[in-house]
């Protein structure tokens, strides 16, 4: 799998239970923008304190600690790597979250809960390694409960442009990359049952983000360059092209689930 390649789960685990390692703050925060971005589509989630969220795609569990953090609710994160899980959990146990964050592997169109348990599903940067999109949004929605909502943070690609630039940090090759236009994007949502709600362009965000950022070499503790492997550099750099030249945009969307 893309996300799984070589990556040294030992070594992450081992300097995650030392103290004394610095973990860097963008480890655990595997998208365009970082905290700052999740923090600008947590802005738009209204949900009471004590509400249980599934983080689709939860990655090394950056975003579910921040959301369990800033608005005390419980957070259950699913991603295909296992080795990310275990990662997550460690990190949670050294921020003492593990009360409030849980990790397990499965399948995003498969998924391993009942019907209406979650208040709300949140997902970031996601979609574009999924091919079945119809099927995805659906099951999102079996695991909400009525009236319950879908927070959505994705790339997506414009329409009449060239060709994207690969690898990015989602597919080293086309043939694995399943973008679709913000228009396919909502019309998929929605067609899955969705009803939208709050809509945000967050291309100019994106683009000038990753036109000003720097990535640290030869970083002293963990950092993505272990998770991604030695051409996260090459992908991050293809990243900002596609947006600069205006090949790629983002999407920030709260949607409801009919009651």
């Amino acid at each position: 799998m893309h996300y799984e390649s070589d990556v040294p789960v030992g070594e992450l685990l081992a300097d995650i239970s030392d103290p004394d390692q610095i973990i860097g703050p963008t480890l655990d925060q595997f998208h365009i923008g970082g905290a700052t971005a999740t923090a600008r589509l947590l802005d738009l989630l209204e949900l009471p304190d004590a509400s249980h969220v599934l983080d689709v795609g939860s990655g090394l569990g950056g975003p579910a600690r921040l959301l369990a953090t800033t608005r005390d609710w419980q957070v259950t994160g699913v991603d295909l790597a296992p080795e990310f899980c275990r990662i997550a959990s460690a990190l949670s146990a050294r921020a003492e979250l593990s009360a409030q964050t849980t990790f397990c592997a499965g399948d995003a169109l498969h998924l391993p809960f009942a019907n209406g348990l979650f208040d709300a599903v949140w997902t970031e940067h996601v979609a574009m390694n999924i091919g079945a999109r119809d099927d995805f949004y659906r099951e999102l929605a079996r695991v909400v409960r009525p009236g319950g909502l879908l927070a959505i943070y994705d790339v997506v690609v414009v329409e009449n442009t060239s060709p994207l630039t690969f690898p990015v940090p989602w597919a080293r090759k086309a043939e694995h990359s399943h973008m679709v236009t913000a228009k396919m994007l909502r019309e998929r949502v929605t067609y899955a049952g969705w009803n939208a709600y709050i809509w945000n362009d967050e291309s100019i965000f994106a683009r000038d983000w990753l036109t000003n950022m720097r990535l640290a070499k030869g970083p002293a503790g963990p950092s993505l360059h272990h998770i991604m492997g030695d051409d996260f550099s090459l992908m991050t750099r293809n990243l900002r092209d596609n947006f600069v030249d205006g090949r790629l945009g983002a999407i920030q969307a709260v949607f409801e689930k009919p009651a």
